[in-house]
């Protein structure tokens, strides 16, 4: 099982390798660090917000500047995403396109991401499959 640090890792070096395949644990602990980060500067962006309001001022600087983290970090994380999801659905048997059917999905419905998340919760093809062979290692051709 890849660790919290090694799936952080993973994630950035593959950011533009679309072939191969990618366990869960590749996929779910870089989307929690992204939530952790994505949540912390919210809190911190209305912690500001709020401060201001209460001193009376407009909006700091300093609330301008975590917005513009916030944003800086939401656009370096959209090819890696899109590169790990494709391998996701590689792990489970499926083409890398259907992360352009489940944007398109989602830009038209907006709750298909939900799906999405559901999918990449279940275990990846056991063995080799046409995307690659098992991550884990695991050859089920061993005995025959």
């Amino acid at each position: 099982m890849v660790g919290f640090g090694e799936a952080i890792s993973l994630y950035y070096r593959n950011f533009v390798n679309f072939e191969g395949r990618a366990t869960r644990s590749e996929f779910w602990w870089p989307f929690l660090m992204q939530m952790i980060v994505h949540i912390g500067l919210m809190v911190a962006f209305v912690a500001m917000i709020d401060f201001a309001a209460a001193e009376g001022d407009e909006i700091s600087r300093t609330s301008v500047n975590i917005l513009i983290a916030w944003l800086l970090f939401w656009v370096m994380n959209i090819l890696p995403n899109l590169s790990v999801a494709a391998r996701r659905f590689h792990d489970l048997g499926q083409t890398g396109w259907m992360v352009l059917v489940f944007a398109l999905l989602n830009a038209i419905i907006g709750v298909t991401w939900f799906a999405q998340m559901i999918w990449f919760a279940f275990q990846g093809t056991v063995g080799a499959n046409q995307y690659g062979p098992d991550p884990f290692g695991y050859d089920t051709k061993v005995f025959g």
